[in-house]
């Protein structure tokens, strides 16, 4: 995993930027997904292929996994989410999605058809006693699928998340990656469709979309390889969270030095300070190349930037290493 993804993994690890993407996939941008609704779930997807007579087990990671458990029109609900973190475009992405999802639906059959083992799941006159087991009484079609008729599984939904600099271009489905020889063949293969955000990939305006930080960090991720300093300048000295400070600095390679106040860190203040000192170490490498000797560069930088003689010393012994 490259330190793209696991910063990425990191960052969208926070209940709030989940939920905050996952109301921009959902419900464009609208805060129906509340943080505390988020539950993590084990990451591990590890279960016997359903109808595997060979029993061989698969194991794959996800990068992120929650439920969402909520209350809407007074009706519990349930659904698995799940992301996937890419720093360069995933040609057979939508196969390992694919086989993510349906491990994670094999494992709910698993776990249905073991609950029905349990002393608590019972019904009267549908329950024989096995070695003091309770177990409930299965028609042979649902002792084959190990579901009784009208059980449910909770739908996963998982995300593509492209963090990478360049646009997601193919393939977005199943049928992308196949070689169909005609029409009349396609209606009888399955498709798949991942669902994709991509910051390269987004106009302007869907970054307003967010709730929170996470639309500034997607924003700066897109123009990452024209002008992110004018988009960090654009927040006007808005304190960001520390999160997304630390993220883009990473991320994007910013090299920003930073401190944390009141109400979070000014990136834009982080900046300022960038640009003065790298304007000083370009002057003090002029200076070097004219010949002029240390101690002149010192009072000489000191003066016209006015700035301290630690300050100096530091730079011209970074410099000189």
């Amino acid at each position: 995993m490259g330190v793209m993804d696991t910063e990425g993994k990191q960052y969208l690890s926070n209940t709030r930027c989940f939920a905050d993407l996952f109301n921009f996939l959902l419900y464009d941008g609208k805060p129906v997904i509340k943080a505390n609704e988020l539950q993590e779930l084990d990451t591990t997807e590890l279960t016997v292929p359903y109808g595997n007579h060979a029993r061989v087990p698969v194991q794959r990671y996800r990068d992120l996994l929650k439920l969402w458990n909520a209350m809407m029109d007074e009706n519990a609900i349930y659904v698995i989410l799940g992301s996937e973190l890419q720093d360069k475009v995933h040609y057979g992405m939508p196969v390992k999605d694919g086989l993510y999802d349906m491990l994670g639906y094999s494992k709910q059959i698993a776990e249905i058809r073991r609950s029905y083992k349990k002393e608590d799941a019972a019904k009267a006159g549908e329950i024989t006693v096995d070695n003091g087991v309770i177990r409930i009484k299965l028609t042979s079609e649902e002792f084959l699928s190990g579901l009784r008729k009208g059980d449910k599984l909770i739908p996963i939904i998982t995300v593509v998340v492209h963090f990478g600099d360049k646009p997601w271009d193919e393939p977005r489905s199943l049928y992308d990656m196949l070689n169909i020889p005609n029409e009349e063949m396609k209606q009888f293969i399955p498709n798949y469709w991942i669902n994709l955000i991509s910051p390269v990939n987004m106009v302007d305006e869907d970054f307003e979309k967010f709730h929170t930080h996470l639309g500034l960090a997607m924003k700066v991720i897109k123009h990452q390889s024209e002008d992110a300093d004018s988009v960090i300048m654009a927040t006007d000295h808005e304190k960001i969270d520390r999160e997304t400070a630390e993220f883009l600095n990473i991320a994007v390679n910013l090299k920003l030095e930073y401190e944390e106040e009141a109400g979070g860190i000014d990136m834009c203040l982080a900046m300022e300070k960038k640009e003065k000192k790298d304007k000083i170490t370009g002057a003090i490498q002029g200076m070097r190349i004219a010949g002029m000797t240390d101690d002149d560069i010192l009072i000489k930088v000191m003066e016209a930037f006015h700035v301290t003689r630690e300050y100096v010393l530091a730079i011209m012994k970074t410099r000189a290493a």
